[in-house]
């Protein structure tokens, strides 16, 4: 038997037949973009997440060598927080949704920041304001769309979006639903005080269901148009970064994960939330919780100075080149510092940062800026990682997943700067991975995902730091920290 597994990022959308034990068989991808009409505003079409979705399951199930009624169940995972709108009669209410990186509701955060003690209502939520969560996205569509929010039924994020479309149900889990700012920790479900402090309806938010229990069934019109076999189970899934947990091995105490797609997350995994202005929790898909720090243009920033040097070339850039590039460069960049804050943040203390190189001079090149991303990049997560190091969590071992880690220099740079080893992912997809793990825990396939192997590192890269390069990080890493401390003031006064 085989899972269809859908994963639905930012930028690309893929599906794939995954066995019970995260082995993936064939996958199928369809590239998309950000739409930012504004600064600081991010937006998709849902309406194109499900285009696209249908596109490729037709293009997989055609490609299926076996019979269909090999496939079993269908279990989704996708980018996390985007609220999408949906009406009564099922139509789509918010045509361009918000993205988890949109930041247009701040000033929903600033009101709340101003009304409320923010670490008293961390107590219930576990989580600061920020403009991340569906809750406040929300609460911005009541304000300044109130007729989209009306006409409202379900406010449902990317995945339960694709899995309304498949089963014709409204629903949502842990994962997600602790990412709302509607959530309270210590009965783990809605809360009606902080849907008051919001002044929404908490009603139009899913009910909330295991990661890995069966929601409904493939309606047979959408079987029927995507070549599936009727009545396959559909389960609730979960948000991708945490479901791609279980593809790494599941963290334990002393382990991180840094994943860097379009962000960085650095996640640990603790039994209890982590309270601190600049850590987030989120609920596993499995026990216990994942605190972390994100970075909203971890990738991004590498992807835009390889654009950014494609432009101004006569020859085209790829990674490759910008990596040759950057390794040409010595550890410091000669003195040139770039902070990664391209898009703002999504948390209080530098929402309206942008990103900037600082110190300049006549000597810096081309491989000089791009050296200075990857360690700007770099030296923003130690930043995060002394915020954890701080509150007592332990951190020997980072493992690496997502698309840029076939950047080795950007990793080798971390364990310099971090101090710690970092071990790659020999499977690029452990999202996907995760989504059919989830899947074959659901079905009764897996009887106990504590279980699982850990994540083994026999045949895979450790990337460990170089000693003769530790003094020279620490130091660059109080500088950095320094200036930004500086720019931070700055930023918040414009």
């Amino acid at each position: 038997m085989v899972i269809l597994a859908i994963d639905l990022g930012t930028q690309s959308i893929k599906v794939a037949f995954v066995e019970a034990n995260g082995k993936i068989e064939s996958i199928i991808q369809e590239s998309q973009k950000v739409h930012n009409p504004q600064p600081g505003w991010a937006e998709q079409e849902p309406k194109l997440w499900w285009s696209l979705t249908q596109k490729a399951i037709k293009k997989l199930v055609n490609s299926f060598k076996r019979d269909i009624s090999e496939i079993q169940a269908i279990s989704v995972c996708g980018q996390m927080h985007g609220p999408v709108g949906i009406s009564e009669n099922g139509e789509i209410t918010t045509n361009w949704t918000q993205i988890w990186c949109d930041k247009r509701s701040e000033i929903v955060c600033e009101e709340i920041k101003n009304e409320y003690d923010i670490f008293e209502l961390s107590k219930i939520t576990g989580n600061p304001p920020t403009t991340g969560w569906p809750g406040i996205k929300v609460r911005w569509i009541k304000e300044y769309t109130p007729e989209i929010y009306n006409k409202t039924k379900w406010f449902l994020v990317p995945k339960d979006f694709i899995n309304y479309k498949l089963t014709g149900i409204a629903a949502t889990d842990p994962s997600e639903a602790s990412g709302t700012f509607l959530y309270d920790i210590n009965s783990e479900g809605y809360s009606d005080e902080l849907a008051e402090i919001l002044k929404i309806d908490v009603s139009k938010f899913a009910n909330i269901h295991k990661s890995y229990e069966v929601i409904g069934t493939l309606k047979d019109a959408i079987a029927d148009s995507l070549g599936l076999p009727k009545n396959i189970p559909v389960l609730a899934g979960g948000g991708d970064f945490i479901v791609s947990l279980l593809g790494i091995g599941l963290a334990g105490e002393g382990s991180a994960v840094d994943m860097t797609g379009t962000s960085t997350l650095f996640v640990v995994h603790k039994e209890k939330p982590i309270i601190h202005p600049l850590v987030q929790n989120l609920k596993h898909v499995i026990d216990g919780w994942v605190p972390f720090t994100i970075l909203d243009c971890g990738g991004l920033s590498l992807s835009w100075m390889r654009d950014f040097l494609d432009s101004v070339s006569e020859n085209e850039v790829s990674y490759e080149n910008m990596i040759n590039m950057a390794k040409k460069i010595p550890p410091g960049s000669e003195g040139l510092l770039f902070y990664p804050y391209l898009l703002g943040e999504r948390r209080e203390e530098n929402i309206f940062s942008r990103g900037c190189f600082f110190g300049l001079d006549l000597n810096h090149k081309a491989p000089h800026f791009a050296r200075a991303v990857m360690e700007g990049v770099g030296l923003a997560v130690g930043k995060d990682v002394q915020v954890f190091r701080n509150l007592g969590v332990k951190i020997d071992k980072v493992y690496c997943q997502g698309g840029a880690t076939r950047n080795r220099l950007l990793y080798q740079i971390k364990a310099n700067i971090l101090q710690v080893p970092q071990i790659i992912s020999n499977e690029p997809e452990t999202t996907l991975s995760g989504v059919g793990i989830l899947a074959g825990y659901g079905l009764g396939i897996i009887d106990d995902l504590q279980d699982l192997p850990k994540f083994n590192t026999e045949n895979q890269e450790v990337i460990k730091p170089n000693p003769e390069l530790v003094t020279n990080y620490r130091d660059l890493q109080k500088e950095f920290n320094r200036t930004y401390e500086h720019m931070i003031g700055f930023f918040n006064e414009r």
